[in-house]
């Protein structure tokens, strides 16, 4: 009786778990269908876009199309490629450094109205950054860079979320390591460089590539300050593409948004273990 019921119990486990794999199984292709189909799509033939899944021949010319330009596609969209890049670099390292700083006095440094700036910030995390567009649009009208790169970075240029990370990390290193910096002579920016960052490898990481992600999408306030075709972003000049009469180009489309959307997932894959090692060592102690 006792061998039937384990042989009973151990089927129903495996059971169990291969329908968890299942399940996980067809919730990944339904994740992953809309980035196969928009490959797809970008080295198909324009008759077979929206005709067959699989391609009869495999097509470069979509890609040609939007990076050489013609007659019909006098868009900027290798230019927008790096202008997505620049903006979202700046923004990524001024972000990293004004929270590793930010982060640092709030973490181990005493001074007054500390616990009230703390508060701040975590106030700030709250409220959906879309409650803030219109006055910093203003501002930003106010200050004369519509149509500017300045334009487009000064809204980024520092995360709550960053600075909350950074903030509750430091505060897990041992004091008597930045009191033995201080008898050496060590400044406080030389502690934070040369040693809370190095000690921070997997949070730093995590600010950078988690911010440098979500600034390479950003479209709605690029679109907002930004007019120019040669200032714009890709995520801005492809949605600016899909309109009128470049909405006939459905494969040169599919081809704009690979270009976007590979970098971000190379870039998770390649550094997903940062992801996971920020997560678990930030915000657990303090």
């Amino acid at each position: 009786m006792m061998g039937t019921w384990l042989r009973r119990r151990r089927n129903q486990r495996h059971l169990l778990e291969i329908t968890i794999y299942v399940l996980l199984t067809v919730g990944a292709l339904f994740w992953l269908f809309p980035f196969i189909w928009m490959f797809l799509a970008s080295i198909k033939p324009t008759e077979e876009i929206y005709t067959r899944f699989w391609p009869t021949r495999l097509t470069f010319e979509h890609y040609q199309l939007i990076l050489r330009g013609g007659v019909a596609l006098q868009r900027p969209f290798l230019r927008a490629f790096f202008n997505t890049l620049f903006v979202a670099s700046v923004e990524t390292a001024s972000i990293v450094f004004i929270a590793a700083i930010t982060g640092y006095a709030l973490g181990r440094l005493e001074f007054r109205a500390r616990d009230l700036l703390s508060n701040a910030i975590l106030y700030q995390m709250i409220f959906p950054g879309i409650l803030f567009l219109i006055p910093t649009f203003l501002l930003v009208l106010r200050l004369n860079l519509i149509n500017t790169y300045a334009g487009m970075i000064i809204r980024f240029l520092t995360d709550a979320t960053g600075v909350f990370l950074f903030t509750q990390f430091f505060k897990t290193i041992p004091q008597d390591l930045i009191d033995a910096a201080r008898i050496d002579g060590a400044g406080e920016m030389t502690i934070i460089w040369r040693i809370m960052i190095p000690l921070s490898t997997s949070v730093t990481a995590f600010v950078a590539l988690f911010n440098f992600m979500a600034r390479w999408d950003e479209f709605l306030w690029n679109l907002i300050v930004v007019r120019d075709y040669n200032l714009m972003t890709l995520p801005v000049l492809l949605a600016v593409f899909t309109k009128g009469e470049y909405g006939n180009y459905p494969g040169a489309q599919m081809a704009a948004a690979t270009i976007l959307t590979l970098p971000i997932l190379l870039l998770f894959m390649l550094f997903r273990r940062y992801f996971q090692e920020g997560i678990v060592t930030s915000g657990l102690k303090g």
